[in-house]
């Protein structure tokens, strides 16, 4: 199946872990035989006026937009299968990603994490898009592209993750489809661990996987974000973040699940 992998960054100020992280993806898309696709902010002139406008100019719900119309762009060129990663997922275990979807789409599954002020972990699942599955003759593509405006248009708010974790979320309540299961969420808390070597949450994390991790998905947006989980992760601790697990081959968070996991 003709696959294309697509991403998209700025072209200024990168930080030198994100540019990490896009390197591991180009290297497994290109060890898997994909075509490989960069756009710079240019992805963003798919974004209509109004929409810019209502999300107000917040990047995660232009980019969820923009994203869609660019594989619906890429499927009508010709390729069959379309798979966006976001530029801050890192992957470190290229052998076990495997996106061979042949139906319809597909999306990542989320475990969050947080611990309470009992030192209680506390868990979460959801549905996100930091990769995304399209496959050519699939009937969704439009309709998420339809969603997505109508939902901007009927929100005098638009949160940030309005079109994206919460929507998909809510709608595999009711139409189950493919879910990605070894994409990880690191949280605040998660990554703190891994760049300090500690284990506050990380062996709690790696337990309630369902299946060993090929990368994760790093949540750029927390970068300095004191607010999130009483932990500040700083651009120096992506970074050791970042190398920890390509060093280990992920062996840093799955060294946990494989003690939960019958053999």
């Amino acid at each position: 199946m003709k696959t294309v992998v697509f991403q998209s960054y700025r072209t200024h100020d990168v930080a030198p872990w994100i540019t990490a992280c896009m390197g591991t993806v180009r290297a497994w898309a290109e060890a898997r035989g994909y075509d490989y696709e960069f756009f710079d902010d240019s992805l963003l002139e798919r974004v209509p006026a109004w929409y810019r406008s209502k999300v107000q100019g917040q990047m995660c719900p232009m980019t969820d937009y923009a994203r869609l119309v660019v594989a619906r762009e890429l499927l009508a060129r010709g390729y069959e299968r379309t798979v966006w990663v976001d530029a801050d997922v890192v992957v470190f275990a290229p052998e076990r990603l495997d996106v061979e979807v042949t139906d319809s789409f597909a999306y990542c599954h989320e475990l969050g994490l947080n611990i309470d002020e009992q030192g209680v972990p506390k868990f979460w699942t959801s549905v996100n898009n930091a990769i995304s599955v399209f496959v050519k003759g699939n009937v969704y593509l439009d309709f998420f592209i339809d969603a997505a405006e109508r939902t901007a248009m009927a929100l005098d708010v638009v949160p940030k993750i309005a079109i994206s974790t919460r929507f998909l979320t809510r709608l595999r309540q009711t139409l189950p489809f493919q879910l990605l299961m070894n994409v990880g969420l690191f949280s605040p808390l998660v990554m703190n661990d891994i760049a300090k070597g500690t284990h506050v949450a990380l062996p709690a994390y790696g337990a309630a996987l369902k299946a060993p991790l090929a990368c994760a998905n790093l949540c750029g947006s927390m970068v300095g974000d004191g607010q999130r989980q009483g932990v500040l992760v700083t651009d120096s601790d992506y970074a050791a973040v970042v190398a920890r697990c390509l060093e280990t081959r992920g062996d840093v968070v799955n060294q946990f699940i494989t003690q939960a996991i019958p053999h």
